[in-house]
């Protein structure tokens, strides 16, 4: 009975080796952060294809024995499902393809067809970094191309089996578009003039991996100018990062895992990004800049009326009154840091002795030890992940750094609504670090970003049920009515479509108590067991199962659980909702009528 899937992850190479960046390495983030069970082998050895393995996932090809070919082809023919990801290397013959050949340059555009692979099929060519064209033989679906025409992503039936082959660079891709690259000088403004990113200060759009000519478009109504002109407020929408393109990528690559286990028959369970019924999720920040007692009074009043706690990122050297600091937290809102590197006071600058003496003050000031969330002023940033190290120090355990300092970067920069744990480069080992990312889309409607921005940020978060961040600043909630008016309007918006407002440290609690939740389903006495542990009890949580051959809801007839047939990801899963006890939990389901 096939019951698993296995992962391939490659041993990291050595420093020295031709190759040593081990992007594959990031799979293993992909599938614990969608709660998909696997388990992991370094090599595809005679004891990786058991009696109960149903889909291997090849996240790195390094080369196989002829032996070894012979016996995964044979598994593949008998009913075995392989996903293989980059460059199929020895596997290309398996996967159908006669050859590959290399890209004519690191970063390129895939159209993605519509096929019956695909559930949801993005209305954008996708950002690539990495990859290799596969010539796909005549028994090959083509399910994706590069612009050149060239495969990018293939199908194939191998007897019983299926074998599908991803000649993108997943890894990289999304690694690269949601981290960007080390940032040491600024980035190539647009040649628009709406993203003037070259201001001598260092960000993270300087880092941007996504191309401010190709994956930016107009919000839907706005008119096309030749030059913008960057003003607040601005005259008309700009062009916008309008897709979040790591989001599609890991939804493809989902979407590839769940087609191919539902041709060998194999149900696989996973655990839904929220709790059950929630689409997805909305978060306000603020930025307490200048420190001006009456804007934080006046920022405390608009969140009131908005009905929405937010993040509060205090920035050194502060200002407000200490009664204003307290009133803050009486409000509910949660106490962050807002990390100023931008030289205008005495410890105002880029290091770790600064954010250490910055995050005491915070600690001072807001009368809160364990402070877990931050943002950095101005967006700023240098290097590539030795930020991260200091939070970690710090206790800092989520950080939305990661966003838009210009009205033509706004949107989806670094290509995502959903949190992640962000990945060293081969100097560090490849490690994972301890904070999440959770990224930054906005700010300030009506004066810094153009209100045409706000449906389509909240429409994307929902599509990819992911988080959809709005920042505001208490200057403009001040003195700028229609921004104050906009925050109020997004508010109850985000609500009428069913998102709940949440702070950072909500969200930062909330996965890391689902990222220690292990699910699994299989086929019992004409139903089906779904099995849980858990280091804690998750309420109100969303199993959601794939069960080949059932398009209806089964019924609970163990365990306390109500179910129902919901779309995610453009595809139909049962959903099992119920309360995740702590240690071990299980529910029997059985078909209607049974």
């Amino acid at each position: 009975m096939q019951t698993q899937t296995l992962a391939i992850v490659p041993d990291i190479p050595p420093p020295d080796s031709p190759t040593p960046q081990a992007w594959w390495r990031y799979a293993t983030e992909v599938l614990d952060h969608v709660r998909l069970p696997y388990r992991t082998a370094s090599a595809l050895d005679a004891q990786a294809l058991s009696d109960d393995t149903g889909l291997v996932l090849i996240t790195h090809h390094a080369g196989l024995d002829a032996a070894t070919r012979e016996r995964l082809a044979a598994w593949v023919n008998d009913g075995g499902a392989v996903v293989v990801v980059g460059d199929p290397g020895d596997l290309a013959e398996l996967a159908g393809s006669t050859n590959v050949t290399s890209l004519d340059a690191e970063h390129g555009h895939v159209d993605v067809h519509a096929d019956a692979v695909w559930t949801h099929v993005p209305d954008v060519a996708l950002h690539a970094v990495g990859g290799v064209r596969l010539n796909a033989g005549d028994d090959v679906d083509v399910l994706a191309s590069w612009e050149d025409g060239g495969a990018a992503v293939t199908a194939r039936r191998v007897g019983s089996g299926v074998v599908i082959a991803c000649g993108v660079d997943l890894w990289q891709t999304i690694v690269r578009i949601q981290q960007g690259y080390p940032v040491a000088a600024d980035g190539v403004p647009a040649s628009d003039g709406s993203a003037p990113i070259d201001e001598g200060i260092l960000k993270c759009e300087d880092g941007m991996a996504l191309c401010l000519e190709r994956d930016r478009a107009l919000p839907p109504g706005e008119p096309e100018l030749d030059r913008y002109e960057h003003v607040n407020p601005p005259v008309s929408g700009l062009p916008m990062f309008h897709r979040p393109h790591a989001d599609l990528w890991r939804s493809l690559f989902l979407q590839c895992v769940w087609w191919a286990a539902e041709q060998v028959e194999l149900a696989q369970p996973w655990l839904y990004y929220w709790p059950a019924g929630v689409s997805a999720v909305a978060h306000m920040s603020h930025d307490a800049d200048l420190g001006v007692d009456e804007q934080g009074r006046a920022a405390l009043e608009a969140f009131d009326e908005a009905d929405v706690k937010v993040t509060w990122c205090q920035v050194f050297p502060g200002g407000y009154e200490p009664e204003t600091f307290a009133a803050v937290g009486k409000a509910g809102h949660e106490q962050a840091l807002h990390y100023n590197a931008m030289h205008d006071a005495d410890i105002a600058t880029w290091g770790w002795p600064q954010i250490r003496a910055q995050y005491a003050w915070a600690q001072a000031v807001t009368g809160v030890d364990d402070i877990v969330s931050n943002k950095n002023h101005y967006t700023r940033w240098e290097g590539f992940t030795e930020f991260y190290e200091w939070c970690e120090r710090l206790g800092i355990q989520i950080d939305q750094s990661r966003g838009p300092s210009k009205q033509g970067t706004v949107g989806f920069p670094f290509g995502t609504a959903h949190v992640s744990f962000p990945i060293a480069d081969a100097d560090d080992g490849h490690r994972f670090y301890d904070v999440l990312n959770l990224p930054l889309h906005t700010q300030d409607l009506a004066w810094a970003g153009h209100e045409s921005v706000r449906d389509v940020i909240l429409d994307n978060a929902i599509e990819q049920h992911g988080v959809a961040h709005f920042l505001f600043h208490g200057p403009h909630l001040l003195m700028r009515p229609p921004t104050r008016k906009a925050c109020l309007a997004l508010a109850d918006e985000a609500r009428r479509r069913g998102l709940p407002w949440w702070t950072s440290k909500q969200i930062n609690e909330w996965e890391r108590l689902r990222r220690r939740v292990q699910v699994t389903v299989r086929p019992t006495d004409g139903g089906w067991l779904v099995e849980s542990s858990a280091e804690q009890p998750v309420p109100d949580a969303a199993i959601m199962l794939m069960l080949p051959g059932v398009d209806r809801a089964p019924a609970v007839v163990s365990g306390t659980g109500s179910v129902a047939t919901v779309q995610r990801h453009g595809r139909t899963f049962i959903e099992l909702t119920a309360d995740v006890p702590a240690g071990s939990g299980s529910w029997k389901l059985a078909p209607h009528g049974s």
